[in-house]
């Protein structure tokens, strides 16, 4: 336990005393005094820490606020922090606050509402100065009114620090969850991002270092961080090189926190230290909503996904070349951080940015670091390193760089962008990313191209890739095929996921002899696409199958804190014949957060599954009180009154569900089916035309368009769309 936890109340987020191998920061202060100080300056520091007078931010003077008609008031009680607000009953209460968390530009709290868990209050406050609009008390969530009912109450599991957040706030942290009970009993061998965050645990190098028997070889740690690799300039090259062998040693440790994944493993659990971040954890690809069609950052994915997709890291570039490893904080301010690498004279001057000197457009970070707000006033720079695309081809293409100083309606501008920067060259990325997304045949090869070149990003190849199943080819299928055998995880991960376009079988055939695949985030994936192909198998497949669904149950297990994960426990249970077990993790999956959307959904299913549809239904009636408006909710509560034989109420659920901007083409196919079936064929063929015009790569909706036209005696049209549909056909062949 650190210097500052010392004061720490008593409460479920105990310090982790017995962390073995664990010594804490103050430990490691007597010899590294100056990288102490250094950490002490840092977020790492304030990432978390005990309320006092100290850490706390901000006004609890008897203060009262409300938000969305709710009231809360923030004082101090006895010396300890409070809050006194509606709970997730409707009801006041008032709750104890022992956390602060973060603290620049806003600070949350943590409250302590029992059984083990800590809420992110969402309620924050603005640090910034009065003068930048701060130094007040503002919701996270402004324009949504957030009641107890809804998903992003703050009692509810999305603002539930011990699932959510605390991996990345404390150092060791174990979440230690009971799905029977829903209770947590977490710890941590320190409140906040320490030394052994990053280094690992500390206890045998500091027995080393007491028998002074470090060496160059033994320091005591598993990871070794190398030292920061220097770049040179060529003579005939503005652009610096990295002297000697790129290294990832940086963004395994970096990335874990500084990344939107799924972690499949524990930090320094290898004992040979051979832990990697692409391996031991499942990043998210580069596709929407996380991240826009150019690949800068949408919603909240923490630099490491867009990092990763630049010629930066390509080309060695990591993170601590610009960070201070210690503070955080950028190595040298303005410009001259890139001209470390970019010489000056090429790229430090107006023929280049085309802005005036020394003012913000002539910044690097504005026009190749745009920044996001997020959570009202955390402004963070996209860490891609992009191009401004100046086509405006699309509302998707706008350059967001230059439109964070610019008007795009503003037509003098444009005229003189184009005139100064030209009329700007396509991004071929962004291009062949929009073509997969809408599955357009035309954008294919150009996708089939992008994959195949050594020059791209790993991770924007892969992410591709992934989402190529769609397709549906013999050229994608040969495309995965071949990539099963890639010397980079994620390509190989991805080729594993676009398998997704073949039957279980078929998946079998092709997967049965990659089993003992060495990187465990591909294992994952493996087993995640065979889950359901193991009642098809013979008996002697079953058993060589079972043991990687085994470790697939046990990395599973690791966020079964997470509705998400129950869900996917269910799944496995349910292939596997458990049907009480994956009963049981559904309904965990319903006491960790009863207003989710995806689990409701999924029970009902289940109980469908086991002829308890109207139990089924119960839950289907839980989600349309969340949101009314939901596509998939509706559309299966369409389907079970369908199967009740009320039909008109059916025909209002799977309108809502065809019309939604979240809805799949197979809504608007079965939507029109029922039409048709409750004899209003005429409705049903209009209904077809706009999903035609909405999904016009849908082959069921071309067929069933066609069917009906015909039926009609509509031939003409029916022609048309049969053209259609053959040169679809065609192009996927």
């Amino acid at each position: 336990m650190s210097a500052q936890d010392e004061s720490a109340p008593v409460s479920e987020a105990q310090t982790n005393a017995h962390a073995i191998g664990y010594v804490g920061a103050s430990t490691c202060q007597s010899c590294h005094q100056s990288e102490y100080q250094q950490w002490q300056q840092s977020d790492h520091f304030k990432a978390m820490q005990v309320a006092s007078k100290d850490s706390v931010l901000g006004n609890f003077a008897d203060t009262e606020v409300q938000f969305h008609d709710i009231k809360t008031r923030f004082f101090i009680q006895d010396g300890q922090y409070k809050i006194t607000t509606t709970n997730k009953h409707n009801q006041l209460e008032t709750f104890d606050v022992p956390y602060t968390f973060g603290f620049y530009p806003l600070q949350q709290y943590l409250v302590d509402v029992g059984e083990g868990k800590l809420q992110a209050f969402n309620i924050a406050w603005d640090s910034r100065s009065e003068k930048e609009g701060g130094q007040r008390w503002y919701h996270l969530q402004p324009i949504e009114k957030i009641t107890p009912e809804h998903p992003f109450f703050w009692q509810r599991h999305f603002q539930n620090w011990n699932s959510r957040c605390a991996d990345c706030h404390s150092t060791d942290l174990q979440r230690n969850f009971a799905p029977k009970t829903n209770v947590f009993k977490t710890q941590f061998s320190e409140v906040n991002v320490a030394c052994e965050s990053c280094h690992g645990p500390a206890g045998q190098h500091v027995e080393l270092a007491k028998k002074d028997a470090i060496t160059d070889n033994n320091s005591g740690f598993n990871t070794r961080l190398p030292a920061v690799k220097n770049f040179v300039f060529a003579m005939d090259n503005p652009i610096a090189h990295a002297d000697g062998q790129a290294n990832n040693s940086e963004i395994n440790v970096c990335g874990r926190c500084h990344s939107l994944r799924t972690p499949l493993s524990h930090p320094f659990s290898d004992p040979k230290g051979q832990q990697s971040f692409v391996d031991d954890n499942r990043l998210e690809w580069i596709r929407a909503p996380f991240y826009h069609a150019n690949g800068t950052i949408n919603e909240e994915v923490f630099v490491m996904g867009s990092f990763m997709q630049s010629k930066m890291q390509h080309a060695g570039v990591t993170c601590s070349n610009c960070h201070n490893a210690h503070t955080g904080k950028v190595k040298i301010p303005g410009n001259g951080l890139c001209l470390q690498c970019h010489q000056a004279q090429t790229f430090n001057r107006p023929e280049h940015h085309h802005h005036t000197p020394d003012t913000d457009g002539a910044m690097c970070v504005s026009c190749h670091m745009p920044e996001k707000t997020y959570m009202g006033v955390d402004a963070r720079r996209d860490h891609s390193f992009s191009i401004p695309d100046l086509s405006f081809q699309t509302q998707l293409s706008e350059p967001q760089s230059c439109l964070a100083c610019h008007d795009k309606d503003d037509v003098h501008w444009r005229e003189q962008s184009t005139k100064t920067w030209g009329a700007g060259k396509e991004n071929t990325w962004q291009s062949v990313r929009q073509h997969v997304q809408g599955v357009a045949p035309q954008g294919l090869a150009e996708a089939i191209a992008f994959v195949q070149d050594p020059n791209n990003s790993r991770l924007r190849q892969a992410s591709l890739l992934a989402d190529m199943s769609q397709y549906r080819t013999q050229e994608v299928l040969d495309l995965a095929l071949q990539h099963l055998a890639s010397d980079d995880v994620l390509v190989r991960r991805a080729a594993v996921e676009s398998l997704q376009m073949l039957s279980p079988l078929e998946r079998w055939q092709v997967l049965s002899d990659k089993l003992d695949e060495p990187s465990k985030s591909v294992r994952f994936e493996i087993a995640r696409v065979l889950v359901d192909s193991i009642e098809q198998l013979s008996r002697s497949d079953k058993a060589r199958l079972k043991p990687l669904l085994a470790e697939y149950g046990d990395m599973l297990t690791l966020n079964e804190d997470s509705p998400i994960t129950q869900l996917a426990l269910g799944n496995l249970a349910s292939h596997l014949g458990d049907l009480a077990g994956a009963e049981r993790a559904y309904l965990t999956a319903f006491r960790i957060e009863p207003s989710y959307i995806p689990v409701l959904i999924q029970v009902a299913e289940f109980y469908r599954q086991q002829g308890q549809d109207k139990n089924g239904a119960s839950y289907l009636s839980k989600a349309l009180k969340v949101e009314p408006d939901n596509a998939q909710a509706n559309h299966a509560l369409g389907l079970y009154k369908i199967r009740q034989k009320q039909y008109a109420p059916a025909l209002t659920n799977l309108k809502v569900a065809a019309h939604s901007s979240e809805a799949f083409p197979s809504f608007a196919y079965i939507y029109a089916i029922a039409l048709d079936h409750q004899g209003q064929g005429s409705v049903a063929i209009a209904e077809l035309r706009l999903a035609h015009d909405r999904w016009p790569n849908d082959t069921d909706i071309l067929s069933a368009l066609i069917s009906y036209l015909n039926k009609v005696g509509n031939t003409h049209d029916a022609a048309v769309y049969t053209d259609k549909l053959q040169a679809l056909q065609h192009s996927r062949q």
